[in-house]
């Protein structure tokens, strides 16, 4: 029981981590050998996963991220998320599902699920003018 309260207070640390662009937390919290999968990106290593990070969740204004469910099993944390990012030319939210992985403090394994649509909605556009 320990461990799954364990795992969940790095999910914890992690979505606030996220929330208050903390890129040191958030790869402290990382496994050095860390794999992710994002819907619509696939397959992502520790770096590339962080990479995309700094380059749209830093740029952010503001974020917010509420939790609004979290269930543990064993060394899987399931985690319903809704958040907001608010950058100088819009608005971006979603609701998100992650499911992490986790071993002795550290994300060893993370997938990401979110509405597809708002993220084209929120980013196609913007991608274009740039």
């Amino acid at each position: 029981m320990a461990d799954i309260e364990a795992n969940k207070t790095v999910a914890r640390r992690y979505m606030r981590a996220v929330e208050q662009g903390d890129i040191d937390t958030i790869e402290a919290l990382q496994h050095p050998d860390c794999r992710w999968w994002i819907l619509g990106h696939g397959e992502m290593s520790r770096a590339d996963f962080i990479g995309s990070v700094k380059g749209g969740l830093l740029s952010a204004q503001r974020r917010t991220v509420e939790i609004v469910g979290i269930t543990a099993e064993g060394d899987r944390v399931a985690v319903e998320v809704r958040g907001e990012m608010v950058f100088p030319d819009r608005v971006y939210r979603n609701e998100y599902h992650n499911l992490l992985i986790i071993r002795d403090g550290q994300i060893v394994s993370g997938k990401e699920y979110m509405d597809t649509r708002a993220v084209a909605e929120a980013f196609s556009a913007w991608e274009q003018g740039q």
